[in-house]
């Protein structure tokens, strides 16, 4: 009942806010910029968040917890950050929610960053908040629908040559494997979204579609283990998947010393609050749509 009243009201909401975007653009802003500020703000004061997701982790989920991220990634994010002694960041982040990302925890410590989104609205949000809050910082936020074509020129045409990436986070709930295969430039670190409903073994995405727009299901992004043979052919080895079974990281074959590097197949876990059953019944309808199947 509580769950239903809530997205009813979310509707409303949504509907109201529309109405409002048609009548004035100006008058739609002055409505969601103080809400959205004030639940960024709300969201980066609250206390970190050590709870665990799945069983059989690794020593690096030791180091999980969430602030400021969707799942855990904050921890894990600012131990490798820890590792590799990286006082200054440049980083690009492609998909983001203006309150919920993985990179709103460290940006005291950017030196330059790059957000991109394909919803307008979020780009607003996040671009009003940032400059009351971080008004010095070199961060550009753009509204592009970012694709295996043009991925490379955005990244290009606001970082020069000579600026090394340190932190590249990949979430668009579709595109992922293909826009990491065709990726031109080589971070030091990768997270990017995988989808543990494929399960361990098939190596799978959905296939290339340049409009794909998720629509909440399952049927979404590439196996885990399609992604770190695409890694590993790229030079980039796997150093954690956090407990919520969402994203995977990649440390670049040169800094690959300072981490314990851990193999997908012993690794692989599944959310604790997913039964076998569930597990296994959502596999098999996964495994019976279109799909890539990569050698």
């Amino acid at each position: 009942m509580g769950l239903k009243l809530s997205r009813k009201i979310r509707n409303l909401r949504n509907i109201f806010l529309i109405f409002i975007k048609k009548k004035s653009i100006f008058i739609h802003n002055i409505i969601i910029i103080p809400f959205a500020l004030f639940k960024f703000l709300y969201k980066k004061s609250k206390k970190k968040i050590y709870k665990k997701h799945s069983e059989n982790l690794d020593n690096i989920n030791n180091y999980e917890f969430k602030k400021t991220s969707q799942n855990n990634e904050d921890g894990i994010i600012e131990h490798i950050f820890n590792k590799i002694d990286l006082k200054k960041v440049n980083f690009i982040e492609l998909g983001f929610d203006y309150y919920e990302n993985n990179s709103l925890n460290f940006l005291s410590k950017t030196n330059k960053g790059l957000f991109i989104d394909s919803s307008s609205d979020k780009v607003l949000k996040l671009k009003s908040i940032l400059k009351l809050i971080y008004p010095l910082k070199n961060i550009d936020i753009i509204s592009e629908f970012v694709d295996k074509d043009n991925f490379n020129s955005i990244i290009k045409s606001y970082f020069k040559k000579d600026q090394e990436i340190d932190f590249l986070s990949i979430d668009v709930d579709g595109n992922d494997y293909y826009l990491f295969e065709n990726l031109d430039l080589k971070p030091k670190i990768i997270c990017i979204e995988y989808n543990f409903w494929f399960g361990p073994k098939i190596k799978c995405s959905i296939p290339y579609n340049k409009n794909f727009s998720w629509d909440g299901s399952i049927y979404s992004g590439a196996s885990l283990n399609s992604l770190c043979s695409l890694a590993k052919k790229k030079g980039y080895h796997l150093i954690a998947l956090e407990s919520n079974c969402v994203n995977a990281f990649f440390v670049r074959s040169d800094l690959k010393d300072k981490f314990e590097i851990i193999d997908n197949f012993k690794s692989f876990r599944t959310p604790i609050k997913y039964s076998n059953d569930k597990i296994s019944s959502g596999n098999d309808i996964l495994l019976k749509k279109k799909l890539t199947i990569f050698e």
